[in-house]
């Protein structure tokens, strides 16, 4: 047998013994509660079987030796010639962390792993020397148990052949890339179509491309899905180490605890799975330790002697939502709040205004423990902050909801995979941006009017609760937004939440997400980019890089209603350009920069100009005509209304005789047409502004 053969059979060994492996981990600890179930005994003993064979054809000696004796003691357990202890699953449990460092071995290359004194206790199970004098010592096999246990009369389990192939991780992740740039493209000719429907609408060739793309729409779906799910693995693979974890846990701690879990068949992505296993770790041990008293301490407070710890996992949307539930004596914000005092977590003035839910995500900080002492359980102030770490780099959003000697319950709400995602556009000035939409808790219009200020710091009044607000323009330094009305979306990640001030709500959309690369990776608030349906790159916020930036922004000595432009110079002229295109206000930024000495505003509609023109020292004002919520004729009549008195200079693409004369009469000082003419232009600025100076 050549050594690429060898390795196929090693690799092939690895991957169905660590399944074995935890499968004889999940059923012992259910042994434990179903003492006589022969069914379950009989795949226990397969398992172990199983493992021997394959590792002692493989020369895994190590492996073979432990699991043969372990199999002795399985055999006897299934023939009713020995009974279930306490002791004798100690044992068997302390083998399979045995078979499991084996494991390690063999994937390393190494061999640390001794077995002797493993050994040893196996073969003093076997011989029976492991039941204590208080526990009864196994009668003789009668013969009603050997007829019960004869082959005729054993219930035998049949199981389906597995039509299954191992494909490399690596595979899939190159196939993912292949679906999202198939995604992209489907988004660009589905604009193209609409496009073209809007122009030729009602032709047969136009109604035919609109079908067609449908039709590669409905596909690219269908088949981004199956993509997804060849990735997908059921959550039970981190769920079913879980049962073991509790029950020793119980026994160190001297509790009595039923874990019951549901929803071990939700499917979420495979690089997901491998990252919520830590938090659920340090969630299910703090429940255990922390949330469930004591056996004395449920008694007296009336409650059931054994407590339950709930995990459970469902689909909602494209999330999946993990429980943690426990029935324990629940969270005490008071406890919480003069702890984090004690520890100057928060300042005494801060504690007077956080509600019931800031309060309880302050066992996130770093370092918060409420533990009366350390164990080795809990208690030093770590579990919870690497929680809170591992969801954030997922985006995901944990949420706590507990009450005082009725117990707590830990939400957490994850996306399904992180290669394509859905996605809010949002517009600040004049670029678009996309938010990860599994971190948009809701999206409220407001009035400028509605923001206060509280210790330097933006906020509104949302309901029952005080959110802090970050500027997003303030964040990226683009040119401040001169609307009145803007919108706040309301994000979160963890257990923190903040409000985005953005100008404009665009959409919601599926994107792909891309990575910056090395050159323009790294930028702190952006988490990549997204090709969009119009062939533009669009920028992804990353939610968690905006809530750090945010602990650093500079206090406000009074609140900011306005983002001005830096003071004029005398030399330069400040001109406002008013036009709902976003390309054509670019387009005029730039010929008007290139002078050197026009500086330039830009905002998308007269309403927000007119707010503008209140705040900004203007030299002029260059509108477009037609715009939808009011043309620049109007426009310019209103402003002149307000007491606007610099030059106005209307651009259009349409120069008729009767515009030109309703400019005059709305107060417009010039009027040109399109394609700009700089020089034009320019002399007429200067002609203008020198005139009004004058």
């Amino acid at each position: 047998m050549s050594f690429d053969d060898m390795q196929d059979l090693v690799n092939d060994f690895i991957v169905e013994s660590e399944e074995l492996i935890e499968k004889l981990d999940q059923d012992l600890v259910e042994l434990e509660h179903r003492k006589n179930d022969l069914e379950l005994l009989n795949g226990i003993f397969r398992c172990a079987h199983t493992i021997k064979g394959s590792s002692s054809f493989l020369g895994f000696d190590k492996m073979s030796t432990v699991t043969h004796h372990a199999e002795e003691i399985l055999n006897k357990l299934r023939k009713g010639e020995m009974v279930v202890t306490r002791e004798i699953m100690d044992i068997l449990l302390e083998f399979v962390d045995v078979v499991k460092q084996l494991m390690e071995d063999i994937k390393n290359g190494t061999d640390n792993v001794a077995i002797d004194e493993t050994v040893k206790k196996l073969k003093l199970a076997n011989e029976g020397k492991l039941v204590t004098a208080s526990q009864p010592k196994s009668e003789p096999v009668s013969k009603k148990t050997t007829d019960k246990n004869k082959p005729s009369q054993i219930k035998k389990v049949t199981k389906a052949i597995e039509q299954t192939i191992r494909v490399d991780v690596s595979r899939l992740d190159s196939l993912m890339n292949l679906v999202g740039e198939l995604v992209l493209s489907r988004n660009r000719i589905t604009q193209l179509a609409v496009e073209l429907e809007k122009k030729f609408e009602g032709e047969f060739l136009t109604e035919q491309l609109s079908e067609t793309t449908s039709q590669i729409g409905l596909i690219t779906t269908e088949l981004q899905l199956a993509v997804m799910k060849t990735r997908m693995v059921p959550i039970g693979k981190v769920f079913n180490k879980f049962p073991r974890m509790v029950r020793d846990l119980c026994r160190d701690l001297n509790k009595e605890i039923d874990l019951i879990i549901s929803g071990e068949d939700t499917e979420l992505d495979k690089s997901v799975v491998e990252e919520i296993g830590d938090p659920l770790i340090h969630m299910i041990r703090n429940a255990v330790d922390h949330g469930v008293e004591s056996p004395e301490e449920r008694v007296k407070k009336g409650k059931p002697k054994k407590g339950t710890v709930w995990l459970n996992a469902y689909h909602e949307g494209n999330h999946i939502v993990i429980e943690i539930k426990d029935d324990g004596k629940g969270i005490d914000p008071e406890k919480i709040k003069k702890k984090a005092l004690e520890k100057e977590i928060i300042t005494p003035d801060e504690a007077k205004n956080l509600n019931k839910e800031e309060v309880l995500g302050l066992i996130f900080r770093p370092g918060f423990s409420t533990a009366e002492k350390v164990t080795g359980v809990s208690g030093r102030g770590v579990g919870m902050d690497v929680v809170k770490t591992n969801i954030e780099k997922l985006n995901g959003i944990i949420t706590i909801e507990s009450e005082i000697n009725q117990g707590s319950t830990f939400k957490l709400k994850l996306p399904l995979t992180l290669a394509i995602i859905q996605a809010l556009l949002v517009e600040v000035s004049g670029e678009v941006f996309a938010i990860p939409l599994v971190s948009v808790i809701e999206t409220v219009k407001i009035n400028e009017d509605e923001i206060h200020n509280f210790e330097g710091r933006e906020v509104l009044k949302l309901r029952d609760s005080v959110l802090s607000l970050i500027r997003l323009d303030e964040v990226f330094q683009l040119e401040g937004s001169f609307s009145q009305d803007m919108y706040v979306v309301v994000v979160a990640l963890a257990e923190k939440r903040i409000g985005l001030i953005v100008d404009r709500l665009v959409g919601q959309e599926e994107i792909v997400i891309k990575s910056l690369g090395e050159y323009l990776g790294g930028n702190v608030g952006i988490a990549g980019a997204t090709i969009m349906g119009d062939g533009k790159v669009r920028l992804i916020v990353d939610v968690s890089g905006i809530m750090e930036i945010a602990t650093k922004m500079p206090r406000r000595t009074k609140k900011k209603k306005i983002k001005n432009i830096a003071t004029k110079n005398s030399n330069n002229v400040k001109a406002l350009i008013v036009d709902d295109s976003a390309t054509d206000r670019k387009i005029m930024k730039r010929l008007l920069s290139s002078t050197g000495w026009i500086e330039t505003i830009e905002v998308s509609n007269p309403n927000d100009a007119i707010h503008a023109a209140t705040k900004v020292d203007l030299d002029l004002i260059i509108t477009d005509i037609v715009m939808p919520e009011m043309d620049g004729f109007e426009f310019a009549k209103i402003i002149r209304e307000k007491g606007f008195e610099k030059p106005i200079i209307a651009v259009s693409s349409r120069g008729e005789t009767s515009n030109i004369q309703k400019a005059k009469i709305s107060g417009i000082d010039a009027f040109l047409t399109k394609p700009i003419n700089l020089d034009e232009m320019v002399a007429k600025i200067n002609s203008l502004v020198q005139k009004a100076n004058a």
